[in-house]
């Protein structure tokens, strides 16, 4: 039994299972070979042209699924594209630059008025320079190296 993938635009868009007769031809004699449970023909069930873009995956290791490429030979499974990824980065980016703002303003308060301790003013140079960081980091790569917040 043969299973097929039918392939549009480069993608794997549909899984085609096999499908067996259930009954015989209407010109069947007793003593005749049976049909019953062989496979119908592929071109049998389908138009030229839909089979034409069917492949056979018949025993096919990795499965191919939906959104898969195949390039010919080979069926691929589908890549994260970089935009979404650039996504995620750039908001979990934000949210630490929102973080080190929220945690820098009562402290600047201090500073500005003048009656910043010693140790908020250490603070204060601590997360200006986690800040700094943040704002080179690299949100292009799978997995950025994200500075640590000061304690």
């Amino acid at each position: 039994m043969k299973t097929y993938a039918r392939v549009q635009d480069g993608v794997f868009a549909e899984l085609i299972e096999p499908v067996v007769y259930d009954t015989e031809e209407a010109e069947w004699t007793a003593g005749d070979p049976s049909r019953v449970g062989s496979e119908v023909p592929i071109e049998q069930r389908f138009t030229a042209e839909l089979v034409a873009t069917m492949h056979d995956i018949t025993g096919l290791e990795p499965m191919p699924q939906p959104d898969w490429r195949y390039n010919g030979s080979v069926f691929s499974p589908p890549t994260p594209p970089i935009i979404d990824l650039v996504a995620v980065n750039e908001a979990h980016l934000q949210s630490l630059l929102d973080d080190a703002s929220r945690a820098m303003a009562p402290i600047l308060v201090s500073l500005q008025l003048g009656d910043a301790t010693d140790d908020e003013t250490v603070a204060a140079r601590a997360w200006q320079a986690y800040y700094r960081e943040l704002k080179v980091v690299d949100v292009t790569v799978p997995e950025p190296d994200w500075p640590v917040a000061p304690a």
